[in-house]
């Protein structure tokens, strides 16, 4: 279930329970039904319902509503809201919430809301927390641009061939994380491996950005859940679907984050310099590996996921959230879309991570 939440009155939901379907002025006005998430909708009553009484909240399924949801930010609030384009079925309606101001005409967050929504939404919008990564990691002389690589095995390589020179080390739990910098028709460009997950991987990457990288372009592989994707097919994600913790801290609780726009170019034009064939599209960011049921993904691909991994999500809002440049390059590893995992030898093609490791690297370096 994904809760989405639609403001009206108690008289409008009372006619629309009479005449079966509900159909707001604001279909016919602005082509759509305005929705919020359970993060977004006590700014949204704030801002547009101040000091209002008679309200309910219709506590919508957005899987079970027939007409088509898009998130988009079609005011320049800086957040993506949920848009019902048409009627609303009645069907997908699970509850309807009273919704009243308090006394000073102000809206909070009904406490059943709060809990179905749960803890992970409460997002604060500061951008500065106890645990600063800049009050604590010092800048350093180091290459604006940088490759986040998931390919250990082609960082040993460069490494061996002596491309790769270490200039730090970040740490975790798990050891040393190093971070190396290596020397391109002159520039300058920094590579470490961002770990896995992701927590992790927001971490290691609001950890570089202190260090002083701006300029951030990924390369890794993710799991197919387009059974046209063959091994090795080159998939830029411009959206990623946010099934994981970490974004929801660095963004409010929209259903997607989303690529640098100036970084999803630079790898288009690297990839189609090099005729390398590529599809662009929306990835699936979750934290469960061992989680991924028919269920779900039959859903994700539903919603148009070409593919699954675990970090997207996460890399996108921290650039956002920092003002960071940020793109991906990800390869068509296992297949998720048959009755029985395939492996399909995807981590053993080692061609085609280094091919994308270079690819990423030019394309970081055109930013």
């Amino acid at each position: 279930m994904k809760l989405i939440l639609h403001i009206t009155t108690r008289a409008a939901w009372d006619t629309a329970v009479l005449a079966h379907t509900y159909a707001p002025a604001t279909l016919a006005t602005d082509g759509f039904i305005h929705c919020s998430t359970a993060a977004q909708v006590v700014y949204a009553a704030n801002e547009h319902f101040p000091g209002q009484s008679g309200l309910v909240l219709l506590c919508l399924d957005e899987d079970l509503v027939q007409a088509n949801v898009v998130y988009e930010d079609c005011y320049e609030t800086g957040q993506q809201f949920p848009h019902i384009y048409g009627p609303l079925n009645l069907s997908a309606v699970l509850g309807v919430v009273d919704f009243d101001p308090d006394a000073g005409g102000r809206f909070t967050l009904p406490p059943l809301i709060a809990l179905a929504a749960a803890p992970i939404l409460e997002f604060d919008p500061s951008p500065q927390a106890i645990l600063q990564p800049e009050r604590i990691i010092k800048p350093i002389d180091i290459a604006e641009h940088c490759v986040l690589c998931f390919f250990q095995d082609v960082i040993t390589a460069l490494r061996a061939d002596g491309r790769l020179r270490q200039i730090y080390t970040l740490y975790s739990e798990i050891g040393p994380n190093p971070v190396y910098e290596m020397e391109i028709d002159g520039r300058r460009l920094a590579v470490m491996h961002p770990g896995l997950g992701s927590a992790m991987a927001a971490g290691f990457m609001e950890e570089i950005i202190a260090l002083g990288c701006r300029k951030f372009i990924a390369c890794g592989g993710a799991g197919v859940l387009d059974g046209d994707l063959a091994v090795g097919h080159v998939v830029v994600p411009d959206t990623a679907v946010r099934d994981e913790g970490a974004s929801y801290h660095y963004l409010p609780g929209t259903a997607v984050a989303v690529a640098s726009a100036a970084a999803v170019a630079a790898i288009q034009n690297t990839l189609i310099r090099h005729h390398v064939p590529f599809v662009v599209g929306k990835t699936w960011t979750t934290d469960a590996a061992y989680r991924e049921t028919k269920n779900v993904v039959a859903r994700r691909q539903r919603e148009g996921c070409l593919t699954v991994e675990m970090e997207t999500a996460a890399f996108c809002a921290v650039a956002q959230l920092r003002r960071v440049l940020f793109g991906q390059l990800l390869y068509g590893g296992d297949d998720l879309t048959g009755d029985e995992w395939d492996n399909r030898g995807w981590q053993s093609r080692t061609d085609i991570r280094q091919n994308l490791f270079h690819l990423a690297a030019e394309a970081c370096l055109s930013l």
